[in-house]
């Protein structure tokens, strides 16, 4: 189960990375100020939209399965990371 969660995250944070950089800003940062033009795929009302809710979507399964395998991971090795670093003693 831990290792299926695994894989889904890995592959929902691969896709996510790249619906966010497809994106173009509002202000199409630098490449506007120096008159670069945008594709007319990704600024078309829709193409935007739809990248907004794969955005949304994404970075709440994101959320989901980070949640998921925090709680998988300390059952499976019943204490936390901080239970795990040496505690130096003052003398």
């Amino acid at each position: 189960m831990y290792e299926l969660i695994l894989g889904l995250h890995v592959l929902i944070c691969a896709v996510l990375m790249i619906v966010i950089l497809i994106q173009t800003g509002k202000g199409a940062g630098l490449s506007g100020m120096f008159g670069g033009g945008s594709d007319a795929l990704f600024s078309a009302p829709s193409g935007s939209a739809f990248l907004k809710k794969a955005t949304v979507g994404l970075a709440v399964g994101f959320v989901v399965t980070t949640l998921f395998l925090t709680i998988l991971h300390t059952r499976r090795s019943g204490r936390s990371v901080l239970e795990r670093v040496p505690i130096q003693q003052q003398q």
